[in-house]
This record gives structure tokens, sequence and C-alpha cells, in this order.
């Protein structure tokens, strides 16, 4: 690996993602859902109900990403929406029953996946876990410090500063 001796965290993020999808695309080629539609649908599961910006949030998805799942959701009959009473806006979502169902057949092949993992893994989970966790919480706050400069930018360049 010329150059590539150490891989910062976005480049290693990066590679572990695309690792990630391919041990996902193995062990889950005959589950009734795609990797990264099982991982939606197994978040709604265990946050129902909920709603879709909590989802989003949870999934580290944009919302219009979710958005489309959601269709796909809907028009696969594995998503009910009602309104929110809180607010009357906005929806909560939880799984039908089918969708439910569908969830829990892709267990099987999903666990193939993170047995074959942690059978290869030579730390602990749980101190794995808590330092991607870090890792997730300091790349949303940082994402959120660029927005706000953004628009602090864009504040004063409307003020002609």
């Amino acid at each position: 690996m010329a150059g590539l001796e150490f891989r910062g965290p976005f480049l290693l993020v990066f590679a572990l993602g695309q690792q990630l999808g391919t041990l996902l695309q193995q062990a889950m080629a005959d589950a009734p859902l795609p990797p990264n539609e099982f991982a939606v649908y197994s978040a709604l599961r265990l946050m129902q109900p909920t709603t879709p910006t909590q989802l989003a949030g949870a999934l580290g998805m944009k919302a219009t990403t979710l958005s489309s799942v959601l269709v796909r959701m809907s028009r696969s009959g594995h998503l009910k929406r009602r309104r929110n009473p809180a607010d009357g806006r906005s929806v909560i979502l939880t799984l039908s029953a089918s969708g439910v169902r569908v969830t829990e057949a892709c267990f099987a092949t999903f666990g193939v996946a993170i047995e074959a993992f942690r059978r290869q893994l030579r730390i602990d989970e749980s101190v794995l876990l808590a330092d991607l966790e870090a890792m997730s919480q300091a790349l949303a706050r940082a994402s959120a410090d660029l927005a706000d400069s953004g628009s602090d930018e864009a504040d004063l360049a409307g003020a002609g500063g």
C-alpha cells in the first residue's frame, strides 16, 4: 500500500463501508431485502413508532434519501403512516405486519454476516461500538458546525461583509 501506510479516519471509514457492503451482499444474497433496505426496516422495527426525522437521524441518512426508501416500503405494503398527534403535521411511522415479517425473514442471512464478522474481530465488541458511536457523534457535530458556519458566512455576505 504505497503511500497508504496509515489511513486517516475518513479513508478508513470509507473502506470499512465498502467492506461491510461486500460482506452483507455475500451473506444476504438470497434475503428478501437488499442490505441497504434491511438497515432501514431493521432500524424502524427497533424504533417504532417514530418520525421520519428521527429515523433518518439514527441511520445517518439525508431525509430525501430516506424518503425514497419509505415510498418503496409503502408501495410494498410494508409501511404504515399516521398523523403525529403531537403536532398534526409530521407523520408517525411503523412497519405493517408484512413489513415485520419481511424484516424478520432477513435475520438468518444477516446473522451469518454478523457472526462471520464476530469470529474475526480481535477486540472487545463493546469497545468497538463505543468508539464508533463517538465517531458518529463527532461527525454529526462537525456537520452541524459546517452548516452553521455556512449560514454565518451567508449572513455576512448578505450584510456586505
